[in-house]
């Protein structure tokens, strides 16, 4: 395979933690997998788990809600993993064990003093993954128009050349 050759994309990995930022995600994952024929690995890790390891008593709620997720996409391939552990970790160590060819997750866009205590899973999934990571913000571009924006430039600067 040359440089220039762009891997085919047969498994994607969407970590979820089913908050808005992630179900804003899962529309991309969606439609590459249309796109592609590839299949959806589906995989949550609760963030306030104790425990490192494959989940299989998971709460519930959080069972039925990845169970929505594969009843939405009939014709595409979904498995899915419950894993505790760091997410950022989680992820990657997932992406790279089963061979995932492209990770789309969402971002909750937190910064400064927040993202500094928290962290980001993220970035840290974008820093370390082996594979192409595609982020997308709870409000992709493009949902919510600007009705009047702010523009601050003197008169001199708007006038004609």
């Amino acid at each position: 395979m040359s440089k220039n050759t762009i891997k085919p994309i047969r498994r994607i990995l969407f970590p979820t933690d089913f908050s808005p930022a992630a179900n804003a995600a899962f529309g991309y994952a969606e439609r590459l997998a249309a796109s592609t024929g590839a299949g959806i690995l589906v995989l949550h890790v609760p963030q306030d788990s104790a425990t490192v390891g494959p989940l299989n008593n998971v709460a519930g709620e959080k069972r039925r809600q990845l169970q929505a997720v594969r009843s939405q996409l009939p014709d595409v391939d979904i498995e899915r993993i419950f894993y505790a552990g760091a997410p950022g970790e989680v992820i990657c160590w997932i992406a790279q064990e089963y061979r995932c060819d492209q990770i789309v997750m969402g971002t909750h866009g937190r910064t400064g003093l927040i993202n500094l205590l928290m962290g980001s899973v993220a970035e840290h999934v974008v820093r370390h993954a082996r594979c192409p990571v595609l982020t997308v913000p709870s409000r992709p571009r493009g949902e919510a128009p600007l009705k009047d924006p702010a523009i601050d430039f003197p008169p001199p600067m708007i006038q004609p050349l």
